[in-house]
């Protein structure tokens, strides 16, 4: 068994981003995505590469905050995001309008990066591969890019065997890492253990409604100190 230990949401707060940060540094973590769209999102790629930390991926947004693209096909009124399952649902949107804000946040991740990160794999803020313009445009420029995405919905393309969700948000406890380890310890395969780990702040208390994120990065470092991670190896995309 190898595991990928991503952390989603980097750059959705400060708070989030220096827990995540601390993680990858306390070996915790080994991968993390970004939502490039967000205020804090230059913050987090200066403090990546101000640790050499180089192991991020792009965690595209079409749910929260604003297009880096205007685009009304996917915003309410106020050029907003249409939420979570209404953009999942949104009869306006096509491929070209995924396509195009898709690139634009790589180009701006780019460009917040200087070249001295490079993007190691693809995936959705709100789990979005279930339109199937989304999925299509993500898997077309994951293609042209040779990039891996997150294995949901059993997707046909370069990606771990496995997507665990089993810890975040609704089991987040020691006994769910144990339950995962004991799952898969024994087989030739490549797990992706889904975590939205990081520090809360009051400002983070107001752009996310998760706020267990500081238990995750807690449970996930008493994971390593008691050696549950002794005998996997942890990689990231780039090593996957």
């Amino acid at each position: 068994m190898k595991l990928i230990i991503n952390a989603d949401d980097f750059g959705l707060s400060k708070s989030i981003s220096d827990g995540i940060i601390d993680g990858i540094l306390g070996g915790y973590i080994t991968s993390t995505s970004i939502m490039i769209n967000m205020d804090y999102a230059k913050y987090a790629i200066n403090k990546a590469i101000e640790n050499n930390i180089n192991c991020i991926g792009l965690h595209i947004n079409l749910t929260v905050g604003k297009p880096v693209i205007k685009n009304m096909n996917l915003t309410d009124d106020n050029g907003t995001f249409l939420y979570n399952k209404n953009q999942i649902n949104n009869p306006n949107l096509t491929y070209e309008d995924v396509h195009n804000e898709i690139m634009a946040q790589i180009e701006l991740f780019n460009k917040y990066s200087e070249g001295k990160i490079k993007l190691d794999h693809l995936n959705c803020h709100h789990h979005l591969y279930d339109n199937p313009n989304i999925l299509k445009a993500l898997i077309d420029i994951a293609t042209d890019l040779n990039l891996p995405i997150r294995n949901e919905n059993n997707v046909k393309y370069k990606c771990p065997d496995i997507l665990y969700m089993g810890f975040t948000i609704k089991n987040v406890n020691i006994d769910a890492i144990k339950k995962m380890i004991d799952l898969y310890k024994n087989d030739n395969i490549v797990v992706e253990l889904c975590t939205h780990s990081g520090y809360v702040d009051d400002y983070t208390k107001t752009v996310t409604g998760y706020i267990g994120r500081e238990e995750e990065l807690k449970v996930l470092k008493y994971a390593k100190e008691i050696g549950l991670f002794d005998n996997i190896q942890l990689i990231n995309y780039k090593e996957f």
